[in-house]
């Protein structure tokens, strides 16, 4: 308990907080039943995402919230365990089926597995649904265009046209860029690993009004942070990792610095 408090050193910073959701969740729309990791092959995780929430997910570096995301994004494989979309039964055998099944990850690393630098704005967002863009197997710059600059004006992005190298842009507007590809595609859920991570403070206002934006149009978002200020100030509940497992859900009214870090030692929240 005294370690808790002296890892805690401070109280949070006031700041303004994410908008409040503007409808009650629904039904779950992504669920994790006894899914097992390759990090921690016997720890078995249970987690449901609900239609029109933010679920933040916290824990201490090394709890295997990256390796869930990976296994939920199928660029990982389950040593065991189901999931459900939908209330149905999913299998996923790679990222392409989470894709086909509105499941999108947007990365921890977004220069290294986000984004290609090298390509512009219009092609890094379509490069996940070329088949949309092509005409006769061929691509059509034109109607890459048309889609980017739709997400371009939606979310924001400043660069001086959808033909910027996405490379020269800053971090928040490359994770933008991330984000834009995705929310072309109608997403059921939205997975977001350090969504903020790197950004200027007044980017992050913005991710955080798109996070939300998301949830009220009914999308389920499952955002991984490390940042204590960013769980409690934008989610609607908070699952923590301890060792691979689950170790509680808190919901807003059992929000504090203190119950995020007792879960994520393995104890029980005040």
């Amino acid at each position: 308990d005294q370690m808790v408090k002296l890892m805690i050193g401070r109280m949070l910073k006031q700041r303004e907080k994410a908008a409040e959701s503007a409808r009650p969740p629904g039904t779950v729309a992504l669920s994790a039943k006894a899914i097992r990791t390759s990090a921690y092959p016997d720890r078995p995780v249970d987690l449901g995402v609900r239609q029109g929430e933010i679920l933040g997910l916290a824990g201490l570096v090394g709890s295997g919230r990256t390796e869930l995301a990976r296994v939920l994004f199928g660029i990982a494989t389950s040593l065991g365990g189901a999931l459900q979309l939908d209330g149905k039964d999913l299998v996923l055998g790679s990222a392409a089926d989470a894709v086909a099944n509105g499941i999108f990850l947007v990365p921890e690393d977004r220069k290294l597995t986000g984004i290609l630098l090298d390509l512009s704005i219009a092609q890094n967002i379509s490069l996940p649904n070329l088949p949309a863009h092509a005409r006769r197997f061929l691509v059509s710059a034109g109607a890459e265009a048309v889609t980017a600059e739709k997400q371009k004006r939606n979310l924001g992005i400043k660069a001086p046209s959808v033909a910027t190298r996405t490379g020269t842009l800053s971090g928040g507007n490359q994770q933008k860029v991330v984000l834009a590809k995705w929310l072309a595609m109608n997403p059921k859920v939205m997975i977001l690993d350090e969504p903020t991570r790197g950004i200027d403070i007044g980017a992050k206002a913005e991710i955080y009004g798109l996070m939300r934006a998301l949830a009220d149009a009914g999308v389920a978002v499952l955002m991984i942070s490390s940042d204590m200020e960013e769980v409690i100030g934008v989610s609607d509940r908070i699952a923590v990792m301890h060792e691979g497992q689950i170790s509680g859900i808190l919901d807003k009214e059992q929000f504090s610095q203190e119950n995020v870090l007792l879960l994520a030692v393995g104890k029980q929240p005040r």
